[in-house]
């Protein structure tokens, strides 16, 4: 099983910044699941374990409303399995 949480967004800009800016949560860049759709294609994977220090960077240095990005809950079985996907709130 495969489990993390995923941050989107509608530029590219705002993606490759909050990668940067969440660097300390060891977080990593990767293309945007085809069964979420995104306008920019990329996205910030964040692991379970470090999601809540992500969210605290996110609230103190991120200047992205909610309309900039989505936030998910993404969990995958084996392979072949169908992944189930949670959009959360934005983070605040």
């Amino acid at each position: 099983m495969d489990e993390y949480y995923l941050l989107t967004f509608e530029s590219t800009h705002a993606a490759i910044s909050t990668e940067k800016m969440l660097k300390p949560a060891e977080v990593t860049i990767m293309p945007v699941p085809r069964f979420i759709s995104a306008s920019c294609g990329i996205s910030v994977r964040i692991r379970p374990d470090k999601k809540e220090h992500a969210e605290e960077i996110f609230r103190e240095k991120s200047n992205l409303t909610a309309d900039d990005y989505a936030y998910y809950h993404i969990i995958r079985g084996g392979a072949g399995s169908e992944a189930t996907c949670d959009r959360l709130e934005a983070i605040k």
